[in-house]
């Protein structure tokens, strides 16, 4: 067993060195835009797309996963044991997130209804496309003044209408957003069909999907209550275990680990499910993240 641990040192030292002589010399090999599991990788470790604020906390929660694993580490001299606790630490108050998330998702689509519904009446009035998009900031909902905010400065420094929705569909990453800003598009450079008649069914459309959202979330409240009934109870178990040398003294031998490992990794596997079988199914993009295009092309 000890040459296996030696040998496993030792690749991946040798490894570590690899990486970081590529890291330092480079490659031959033209850049890549980076994989979906890198930016979901990225997304997650570094906050990416988030603001200041979750950034700071979500460093924070890192730093104290890692005194966790470290402090346990030291106390029961497991380190399978440390290794739980540092996941725990972050994975424990996801789980605990999921109607939270929800609930903020359903806030954001009210805050586009809000949005589309003064966006019709401004534009009823017969004022510009753009003066009635600055004009629809004002006072915008709590959800969307960061965004919006920004949408009105971009247009007042001059920047193309069309680049500027781009933006700000880029942030909100929404496929109801999406909608509206696909027409918005379509009307700054093909005055078709009467911008407020499509506004006012899209706000309709949005209205009813938010009364459908919030049906469906107070359904899904058993699944979430069950997630957070059983993490609570297996981190009450695990710390009462660890906290016993006389019930840990198993998981200290190569074999208790990796049993302890298996079984932790299926247990946790099944809340991941049953989170996401509480969670509501992502519709599809109209617009693309990098270009802003619709899909649909030259749907109006």
């Amino acid at each position: 067993m000890l040459q296996l641990l030696a040998a496993a040192a030792a690749a991946g030292l040798v490894g570590g060195l690899l990486l970081l002589a590529t890291g330092v010399v480079g490659t031959r090999r033209p850049p890549r835009p980076p994989s979906r599991f890198a930016r979901t990788l990225r997304r997650a470790w570094a906050g990416e797309g988030l603001s200041t604020g979750q950034r700071r906390q979500r460093h924070l929660v890192q730093v104290l996963a890692l005194a966790t694993v470290v402090g346990v580490w030291l106390y029961t001299g497991i380190p399978a044991a440390a290794l739980i606790a540092g996941v725990a630490v972050i994975g424990v108050p996801w789980l605990f997130t999921a109607g939270r998330e929800e609930q903020r998702a359903i806030d954001r689509l009210v805050a586009i209804e809000v949005w589309t519904r003064r966006l019709h009446d401004l534009v009823n009035t017969g004022i510009g496309l753009n003066q009635a998009i600055i004009r629809s900031t004002r006072d915008a909902p709590p959800a969307l003044v960061d965004e919006l905010s920004d949408l009105a400065s971009h247009l007042r420094a001059g920047v193309p209408t069309t680049e500027a929705l781009d933006r700000l569909g880029a942030r909100l990453a929404d496929a109801s957003a999406d909608e509206v800003i696909v027409r918005l598009k379509l009307h700054s450079t093909d005055r078709g069909q009467r911008l407020v008649d499509v506004l006012e069914r899209i706000s309709e459309g949005i209205a009813e999907e938010v009364e459908m959202r919030r049906e469906i979330w107070a359904d899904r409240a058993d699944p979430r209550l069950t997630t957070k009934f059983m993490t609570v109870l297996s981190v009450v178990v695990l710390a009462l275990v660890f906290a016993n040398n006389t019930y840990a003294a198993p998981f200290a031998k190569p074999l208790g680990q990796l049993v302890l490992l298996l079984c932790i990794t299926v247990f946790v596997g099944l809340l991941v499910w049953i989170r996401r079988l509480s969670q509501p199914t992502r519709v599809p993009r109209l617009l693309t993240e990098t270009s802003g295009r619709s899909r649909s092309g030259g749907a109006r």
